[in-house]
């Protein structure tokens, strides 16, 4: 029996300004309990664009643990999901093949001609926000049937990008905002703080504050998944070497994260496949 495909692309240098990273699943030929078939997913800064080739995808309205799931109406083949400030949960009825790509918000602004900030939280069609040539860009990978969508996806990005090569921090995001506030302080210069925190919102749609968040508590989550998959040392030397002040500090930024302790996500990451997006960013994070 087939198992869950679960794969972390990473952009090339000629789009690592504009893409943060690529996430495929393909749950096609397994054979899965409808537990199995959730997609827990933590809080992102990203705009994200899925593909959906094959199988339904719902979004969970209500997770409440030990209360029958609401699902939303199937998402569209074709996904625009603006930055998320909760963590999110998915489920596919079957089988699934689907790919999301991160893009930096500052970089399809660029792409789109669109103010982020508009956008938070919200799940839309593609073509309800996107301008044609984009949208053409994006149907073009569809209608390849997810057959190496990714490069596909960089294929047809590349002429409508033409930024210099940089290559891409997957998985860490602390060095895009700090790049986002030297970027803003060399384009700003001789303006206020408040002019330059409005311009960085201006790119991202959230607040320096509020990615500056968002940044130590994935910096938390990313120390505690390291932890768990072997490092021999106790989890308060994990929270200090974060740059915590101790255990619970850390303990709550996680939760800000994912919406689960630390003691709970560790248990369903190390058994439950239904988190196995958080597996496969342990795993980036091995040497």
């Amino acid at each position: 029996m087939a198992q869950p495909i679960a794969i972390l692309h990473k952009p090339t240098p000629a789009l690592g300004a504009c893409i943060l990273a690529g996430v495929e699943r393909d749950t096609r030929g397994c054979s899965l309990t409808d537990a199995q078939r959730f997609n827990y997913l933590p809080v992102s800064p990203m705009v994200v664009i899925s593909w959906v080739f094959e199988g339904d995808l719902h979004l969970v309205q209500d997770g409440t643990p030990g209360v029958a799931p609401r699902l939303g109406a199937p998402l569209p083949r074709l996904l625009f999901s603006g930055p998320h400030r909760r963590p999110s949960m998915s489920w596919s009825p079957g089988p699934l093949h689907a790919l999301s790509v991160g893009f930096y918000p500052e970089a399809l602004r660029r792409l789109m001609g669109l103010s982020v900030e508009p956008y938070l939280d919200c799940n839309l069609p593609l073509q309800a926000v996107a301008p044609a040539p984009f949208l053409q860009a994006c149907q073009a990978v569809l209608d390849g049937g997810g057959v190496h969508a990714f490069a596909q996806l960089q294929t047809q990005l590349q002429p409508l990008w033409g930024e210099p090569a940089q290559a891409s921090p997957v998985p860490y995001l602390g060095d895009w905002v700090r790049a986002l506030a030297t970027r803003a302080a060399h384009s700003s210069a001789g303006r206020s703080v408040r002019q330059l925190q409005r311009l960085v919102r201006d790119w991202t749609g959230q607040s320096q504050r509020d990615l500056q968040l968002f940044i130590r508590a994935d910096t938390a989550l990313q120390h505690y998944l390291a932890w768990q998959r072997g490092e021999r040392r106790d989890l308060a030397s994990v929270a200090a070497d974060a740059g915590f002040a101790d255990q619970s500090h850390m303990g709550r930024d996680i939760r800000r994260l994912t919406g689960l302790s630390p003691a709970r996500l560790g248990a369903h990451v190390a058994t439950d496949e239904a988190f196995w997006y958080y597996r496969l960013i342990a795993a980036e994070m091995q040497p």
